[in-house]
């Protein structure tokens, strides 16, 4: 599917989980239905003949679009919205689960198909079996015609799942860890305290569709949350509130998974959507379980054979995705996802781990070829200046420097045993970026505090007030000394001398 989109010369064209577009059809709906009723309730309060024809006008808008279309025809509405910014549909997991979905579906379908859009899906089953066993099937039963109408249907009968041929993590860098017990839930706490730098902030939420999320603990310094499975599956959540969870965070912890059954179907069916959610958002997610993914859902041969429950049949994809989601390559790819400032946020730079150094080389070595060219080192060094400045200009000469330094064999690209040793030595990183590395430079003065980090006392994060401890005068005096002794530091120095702000070290 990412081949084709990536490769077909459309530009009106859309790429989307259909559990998400879905989603997004009935806010659609829902934002038309309460526009058109604010203007419906005006007009009845507008007492001027004159303003009562102009809310009548108003409320007619939508009309002009296509002959014959209904002003009150929010699926008509809707599916135009749709078709003017795409025409082609690419759909990953297509799949019906919801009767406000299948009720809809038949309408919404056909005016695309009649207004030209194309098609393209992924899915588990035949649209025989789509919406099978649902509530009020039989109001879904027409749609399925018509897809066979509209889309030809080609059986991928391939018993090779690629996602299950991957290069995982090995040791305590695993994300997936079983099975579950006191020192595996010891080690999962130890990553989670890590990435937060041991700050964390309790009783976030996250707000979704009028509901809200109560997030356990939450990282302050970055988007970075931790649940229960109990949390995020024993409660009534369904994809909008796990893609909410995706744009909210981009590493989850979700502990104590446990083992699966047909008793537990509305936990499994959470689950399932859970994982879709995550893979499609590149989310990372850390987490520990009773078992392995192949054996977490326990179903026994005669249930498979016998079953007609979505479940069943999606379980195959949860697990391959599961499995992938521990691989290199996908771990790669979330860390890239992350802004410079939210994934530096993450480390204590002057005291870097392994896990640390090999987190910051996936994201560093972004073409995966084994070394740091000259690009991916200009833009780690940016990632590092806009961290600390605010701006990605560096200077070519402190580019050149930088090179230098970390190539030890001069062949102009940087290994990652020359990256490990630079970066593991916590002394000259650490001097580095608090520019006083004397005269022999690593990092561009790179860590100075951002000015206006110090000129705000305040930081507002996941609903609660945090306030920086102000420095007395006295204590003030030698760091504003020391500020006021670099180029370009007399208005930091300034704020913090009006301000005051946490000791530096």
């Amino acid at each position: 599917m990412d081949l084709f989109y990536d490769a077909v010369p459309v530009e009106r064209k859309k790429r989307i989980h259909f559990h998400e577009w879905m989603i997004d059809v009935h806010e659609r709906l829902h934002r038309l239905q309460k526009k058109n009723a604010m203007v419906q309730d005006k007009a009845n309060t507008v007492w001027t003949a004159e303003a009562a024809l102009a809310q009548q006008k108003e409320l007619k808008k939508g009309t002009s679009a296509q002959k014959g279309d209904s002003a009150d025809d929010l699926v008509v509405q809707v599916a135009n919205e749709m078709m003017s910014e795409a025409w082609l549909l690419c759909f990953d997991e297509f799949q019906v689960t919801h009767i406000s979905d299948a009720i809809i579906m038949k309408r919404l379908f056909s005016i695309l198909f009649e207004r030209g859009a194309v098609v393209i899906a992924t899915s588990n089953r035949p649209p025989e079996d789509l919406y099978l066993n649902g509530l009020n099937r039989p109001l879904f039963l027409p749609f399925i015609p018509m897809l066979r109408d509209f889309c030809d249907v080609h059986n991928i009968a391939s018993s090779t799942d690629y996602r299950l041929i991957t290069d995982g993590e090995e040791d305590d860098r695993r994300v997936y860890i079983h099975p579950n017990c006191r020192e595996t839930q010891k080690l999962l706490e130890r990553k989670f305290h890590r990435l937060c730098k041991g700050e964390t902030t309790p009783g976030a939420q996250v707000e979704t569709q009028g509901r809200r999320i109560v997030v356990p603990k939450a990282a302050t310094q970055s988007n970075i949350a931790w649940f229960r499975f109990k949390d995020l599956c024993d409660r009534p959540l369904g994809a909008a509130d796990y893609l909410a969870l995706t744009a909210a965070f981009h590493t989850i912890f979700v502990a104590d998974i446990p083992k699966l059954t047909m008793q537990e179907r509305d936990q499994v069916r959470r689950f399932i959507t859970m994982i879709d959610a995550f893979y499609e958002r590149h989310t990372k997610l850390i987490c520990t379980a009773d078992e392995d993914p192949m054996k977490l859902f326990q179903v026994s041969e005669d249930e498979k054979k016998n079953s007609v429950v979505d479940e069943v049949f999606a379980w195959d994809r949860t697990v391959s995705r599961l499995i992938e989601m521990q691989s290199v390559k996908y771990l790669s790819e979330s860390v890239r996802r992350i802004d410079s400032d939210q994934f530096l946020g993450q480390f204590e730079l002057h005291a870097l781990t392994d896990d640390d150094i090999i987190e910051m080389w996936r994201r560093y070595d972004a073409d995966d070829s084994g070394e740091i060219d000259a690009a991916e080192l200009r833009t780690m060094l940016e990632d590092f200046v806009e961290q600390s400045e605010g701006h990605r200009d560096v200077q070519d000469d402190v580019y050149n420097l930088c090179m230098s330094t970390m190539d030890l064999d001069k062949n102009g690209r940087i290994s990652v045993d020359e990256f490990s040793k630079y970066m593991r030595d916590s002394t000259k990183v650490s001097l580095a970026f608090r520019g006083e590395a004397g005269g022999e430079f690593y990092f561009p003065a790179l860590l100075r505090p951002r000015a206006h980090v110090l000129a705000s006392p305040h930081v507002q994060r996941a609903g609660t007030l945090l306030t920086a401890p102000a420095l007395s005068r006295a204590h003030a005096a030698p760091v504003i000394r020391r500020l006021s002794g670099r180029a370009g530091s007399r208005p930091l120095a300034r704020d913090v001398a009006q301000y005051g702000a946490p000791p530096l070290e």
